[in-house]
C-alpha cells in the first residue's frame, strides 16, 4: 500500500458506489439501486482501488465481499454519507420541501397494524411515506430504509434502536373447525389435528422458528411464507395456526386454542444515530413508538397485561 497516500486523489463520489456494492453484494443489484449500469459500478470501484492502491473487494459465486482494507474503509465512507445527509437536511431547513421517509416493516406488523394508522397520521404533513412490507427483514445498515421494524434487535454500528413492543402468539382455529373436529384440551391433543405454519427453510429469523416450541410431531398440511396467507388458511377452517395476537385481534371467525399456551417475542424499531437531526424522521419515529405504547393491548394477550 502507498504510505504517501494523497487523500485528495480519492473521488468522494466513488464512495457511494463502494457502499452500494458492499450493501447489495452484486454489481447488477447495486446498479439497479443507484440507477446506473453495472459497468459504471465496476469502473468506479476500480478507480477507487487505484486511488488508495489496494483491493477493496474479492468475488466468488455468492457475489462481492469486502477485503480487510474494504472493511476498514466502511466507517469512513458511512461517515461521509451521514455528513452529506446532514448537510442536505440543513439546506432544506426553512424551505418548503417534502421529506421522504422509507420504512421497512415485517409484513404482519404492516398489514395488521401500521398500514391502518400511518395514512391517517401523515395526512396534511409535508412527508412522503414509502412503506416496504416484506416477509423478511430490512436492515438500517443496508442503507435501504430510514426506519426499520424487526422481530428482535438488529446488529450494526451507527444505529439507535429501541424495543417497540412485546407481543404474544397463540394457537387459533376457526370456530367452524373446532365444532367439526376432536376437542383440544391438552398439548397432546394437538397431534390429532391439522396445522398451518411457516416454511421453515424460508423463515428469515430464528426467532420465528417457533413451531417446535409447541410440540415436535405436529402435522403441518399447509405452509406459507407470510402471516397473511396463514391467517386466511386458519380462517377457512383448514386447521390450527400459530398467530400473533395483533394479527388475530378482534377477528370474530377465530377462536383461541389452549389459551393458556403463549409464545413471547419482541418488535424492535431502529434508525440511524442521526435521528434527532432529521425533524421529519424524528416525527415519524415518535408516532410509531407512541401509537404502539398507547395500544399495547393489541399486542399482548390480556392474561399477560
Amino acid at each position: 500500500m502507498n504510505e504517501n497516500l494523497d487523500l485528495l486523489e480519492i473521488n468522494w463520489n466513488d464512495l457511494k458506489y463502494f457502499l452500494a456494492l458492499w450493501r447489495y453484494g452484486r454489481l447488477s443489484l447495486a446498479a439497479t439501486k443507484l440507477g446506473c449500469t453495472h459497468v459504471t459500478i465496476a469502473n468506479r470501484i476500480e478507480q477507487l482501488e487505484k486511488a488508495i492502491d489496494t483491493r477493496l473487494f474479492y468475488q466468488n459465486s455468492k457475489g462481492f465481499h469486502l477485503t480487510k482494507a474494504g472493511e476498514n474503509l466502511i466507517p469512513y465512507a458511512e461517515k461521509c454519507e451521514r455528513t452529506l445527509r446532514l448537510a442536505n437536511e440543513n439546506y432544506r431547513s426553512g424551505k418548503e420541501i417534502r421529506s421522504k421517509i422509507r420504512i421497512g416493516v415485517t409484513e404482519g406488523f404492516s398489514n395488521y397494524y401500521l398500514s391502518d394508522r400511518l395514512p391517517i397520521w401523515v395526512k396534511g404533513k409535508d412527508i412522503d411515506i414509502e412503506l416496504i412490507s416484506l416477509a423478511g427483514a430490512t436492515l438500517i445498515t443496508s442503507g435501504e430504509v430510514d426506519i426499520s421494524i424487526t422481530v428482535g434487535p438488529q446488529k450494526g454500528s451507527n444505529i439507535i434502536q429501541k424495543k417497540l413492543s412485546d407481543y404474544t402468539l397463540g394457537l387459533f382455529a376457526a370456530t367452524e373447525y373446532l365444532a367439526l373436529n376432536k376437542s383440544i384440551k391438552t398439548k397432546s391433543d394437538l397431534e390429532k389435528h391439522s396445522f398451518i405454519g411457516y416454511i421453515e427453510d424460508q423463515v428469515f429469523s430464528d426467532l420465528l422458528k417457533y413451531q417446535n416450541e409447541i410440540a415436535p410431531d405436529l402435522q403441518f398440511i399447509y405452509k406459507s411464507t407470510t402471516i397473511h396467507t396463514q391467517r386466511k388458511a386458519v380462517r377457512s377452517g383448514l386447521g390450527v395456526g400459530i398467530l400473533p395476537h395483533f394479527v388475530a385481534y378482534g377477528d370474530p371467525v377465530l377462536s383461541p386454542v389452549l389459551p393458556d399456551f403463549l409464545l413471547h417475542r419482541e418488535l424492535w424499531i431502529s434508525t440511524s444515530k442521526d435521528l434527532h437531526q432529521f425533524k421529519d424522521l424524528k416525527l415519524t419515529w415518535d408516532f410509531i413508538l407512541n401509537a404502539c405504547a398507547e395500544e399495547k393491548y393489541r399486542f399482548i394477550d390480556r392474561k399477560v397485561l
